[in-house]
Order: structure tokens, then C-alpha cells, then sequence
């Protein structure tokens, strides 16, 4: 289904948009041809699931528009957000890798839409040795993101980790700009499940930070008043 006013992307658009991806970007054009011709649509509301944890490897996805975070779920169910990807990535690349089963649940933030290809067309993928290199450098990439997190949220105080979940996230300097500026996702909740800890607890160190003057702003476009104020509470003794 597809909402009034979107545009349908023809195979020729979608051609365009697999030769921008992270993943399949500079494979050969009859290549991509095969791709695109081979993927289906799918448009996903807000906070719709795009598939669960464990669920069989059946088909990798090109984000074109909105994102989708990948989540694990602790005995006590609260939620641990491990990753993110926006338009031009791809989502569910381990469908690509002889495992199990899914690693983790994936979910839409936002409207979001995305492109699908099942697994019975990566045979010729298979065939390229650009495309094998890019998997496993986006696959070690994406693993090590994962080592870092668990890093943070396992051996660092709340502060130290939004402080340097902030540093991490800062929007690239404009040196017109006297303040740097972080985008961060509008849902708290999202932000508290990224850096394992609750909502009360985050929005508690949020107001702190604001009423010292440390940042200003709202979550989508959070500006940061000293920033080496903040590197310090990044990297303070825990």
C-alpha cells in the first residue's frame, strides 16, 4: 500500500538508488540491473515491526526513506537498542550469511520505506568479488559499533555514556557556526533504550544538563553550549 502522492519506484530508480547504497554501491551495472528488477517494495508505519529475532533469513533491505532500529529484549523486557540505518543502507545483510536465525528485532521509526530482496536472487551476488568485500566490511563494521556499545552501557555511568553518545552523534562543524548541534531521535524513549537506562533516569540527566547551561534545544536538534564541559563528563573516571 502506498500512501497518496508517493512515487513508485520504477526499476530505473531503483538502479539509481542501489549505485548510492552502502552495500551494493559500484557493483557492475547488469548486476544491479538483476537487483533492482528483483526487489519489492514495502512501506512500514511507525514502530511496525520489520521482522523479529529468530525469524528465518529470507530477504535483505535497502532503507530509501524513514529508519530502522535493531533491538533486543532483556528477561524483564525492557528494550536495548544495539543499531540504527537510514536511507541508502541496508538492513538484514546477515540473510546474506549461512547463521541461524535473525540476531536481533528490527523496527520502523517514523514512516519508512524500503526495497526487498529475497534470498533466492543473491545467488549472482555471490559471483562478485566487490560485492563479498563490501559485505564483509560492512558486517566487521557494523560488529564492531555493537562492541563499542556494549562497552558503554556496560562499564560507564549514565553520564559518561550520553555525554559521549552525544560527541559520537555531534552533526559535522560548521565553522560558520559558534555551537555545535547533535540530531538525535525526537522519541526519548528511543535515545533511553539506546543508552540502556529508563526514561525518568534520562530525562532526569537531560534537565540537569539544560538548567547548568551544558546544552540547549530539543532532542531532534540539541546544541551543545561547552563542549569541553561535555568531553570531560565523557571520559571522567566511572
Amino acid at each position: 500500500m502506498h500512501s497518496k502522492g508517493t512515487v513508485m519506484f520504477d526499476r530505473s530508480l531503483r538502479q539509481k538508488l542501489l549505485a548510492r547504497s552502502d552495500l551494493f554501491r559500484g557493483l557492475p551495472e547488469p548486476l544491479l540491473n538483476h537487483i533492482a528488477g528483483h526487489m519489492v517494495e514495502r512501506t512500514l508505519s511507525d514502530r511496525e515491526l520489520l521482522y523479529f529475532k529468530d525469524d528465518p533469513l529470507e530477504f535483505v533491505a535497502l532503507v530509501v526513506e524513514g529508519r530502522i532500529y535493531s533491538v533486543i529484549h532483556g528477561p524483564d523486557g525492557r528494550e536495548q537498542i544495539i543499531g540504527s540505518v537510514g536511507a541508502g543502507q541496508v538492513v538484514g545483510e546477515s540473510a546474506m550469511i549461512e547463521v541461524l536465525g535473525r540476531e536481533a528485532s528490527t523496527f520502523a521509526s517514523g514512516a519508512t520505506r524500503l526495497l526487498q530482496l529475497g534470498r533466492r536472487h543473491f545467488a549472482p551476488l555471490y559471483e562478485e568479488p566487490l560485492f563479498l568485500r563490501r559485505l564483509l566490511m560492512l558486517t566487521m563494521a557494523r560488529l564492531l559499533k555493537v562492541i563499542e556499545l556494549l562497552e558503554l552501557v556496560c562499564l560507564h555511568r549514565l553520564e559518561s555514556r550520553l555525554a559521549r553518545f552525544l560527541l559520537a552523534n555531534m552533526d559535522e562543524i560548521d565553522l560558520a557556526m559558534v555551537l555545535p548541534s547533535v540530531s538525535l531521535p525526537s522519541n526519548q524513549g528511543l535515545l533511553a533504550a539506546m543508552l540502556n537506562t529508563s526514561r525518568p533516569k534520562l530525562n532526569v540527566q537531560l534537565q540537569l544538563w539544560r538548567r547548568s547551561g551544558l546544552i540547549s534545544g530539543n532532542l531532534e536538534q540539541m546544541v551543545i553550549n561547552d563542549l569541553d564541559h561535555l568531553r570531560r563528563k565523557a571520559y571522567v573516571l566511572n
